[in-house]
C-alpha cells in the first residue's frame, strides 16, 4: 500500500498525506469505542444524522457531552449554524445498519429510521441510551471541531439486552465475557 492509497473505514475515506498519517490512524483503531449518531432537525424539516465514535462526557455539573466532527461535513455545518438543539443517540448491538447508513451518507434524510422525538429533538428510537442537547460552545480541534451539548433530557434502556454496539479496527463487535476482578482490582 502506498501512503496515496485510501484507507476506507465505515465512517469515511482518508487519503493520508505520508506514512507517519497513515501510522497514527492506525494506531488509533487500537482503542474500542462505542457508536452514537448525531441528529438534528435541517432547515428544511428533515432529520439529518452522522455516526460518530468521538462521543464524550464532559461533565456532571453541568450535564455536558462533546462531539467531534469532521469540519468539511454537512452535520459539521449544520452543527455550525445551529444555536439549538441536537441529539445524541447511543446504539445497541444491533444497530450497526443505522450506524452504516449515517457513516456512510451523513447528509442523507433518515426517511428509514425510526425516530423518536424528546422536546422536538430526534433521538434514535430503541437505542441503548439518548441526550438532547444544546449547543453549550465550539471548540478547534484541527480538522475536526469540538461540539459540547448541554445535556436537557436523557434516557437509557433499564432492562433487557443492553449489549452496545462497539467499533473497533474498522468493525463492529459485541462484549466478551466480563471479566472476574477481585477487590484490588487484580484478576482473581
Amino acid at each position: 500500500m502506498s501512503s496515496s492509497d485510501p484507507v476506507s473505514t465505515p465512517t469515511s475515506t482518508f487519503v493520508p498525506s505520508g506514512p507517519e498519517a497513515r501510522a497514527f490512524r492506525h494506531a488509533l483503531r487500537h482503542f474500542p469505542t462505542g457508536v452514537s449518531v448525531i441528529t438534528i432537525t435541517g432547515e428544511d424539516d428533515g432529520v439529518h444524522g452522522m455516526t460518530a465514535s468521538s462521543f464524550s462526557p464532559v461533565s456532571l455539573d453541568p450535564r455536558l457531552c462533546a462531539v467531534s466532527v469532521n469540519k468539511p461535513g454537512r452535520m459539521h455545518q449544520l452543527l455550525q449554524e445551529t444555536d439549538g438543539y441536537f441529539g445524541l443517540s447511543i446504539l445497541r448491538n444491533t444497530q450497526g445498519e443505522i450506524a452504516d447508513f449515517y457513516a456512510r451518507r451523513p447528509w442523507a434524510i433518515s426517511a428509514n429510521v425510526s425516530m423518536d422525538l424528546h422536546g422536538g429533538c430526534p433521538v434514535i428510537n430503541d437505542s441503548l441510551a439518548w441526550f438532547v442537547c444544546r449547543k453549550w460552545g465550539t471548540y478547534d480541534g484541527g480538522d475536526h471541531s469540538i461540539f459540547v451539548g448541554q445535556v436537557l433530557d436523557h434516557g437509557s434502556q433499564e432492562e433487557g439486552d443492553v449489549s452496545p454496539l462497539i467499533f473497533h479496527h474498522s468493525q463492529y463487535w459485541e462484549l466478551g465475557a466480563r471479566l472476574p476482578r477481585g477487590k484490588d482490582g487484580s484478576r482473581a
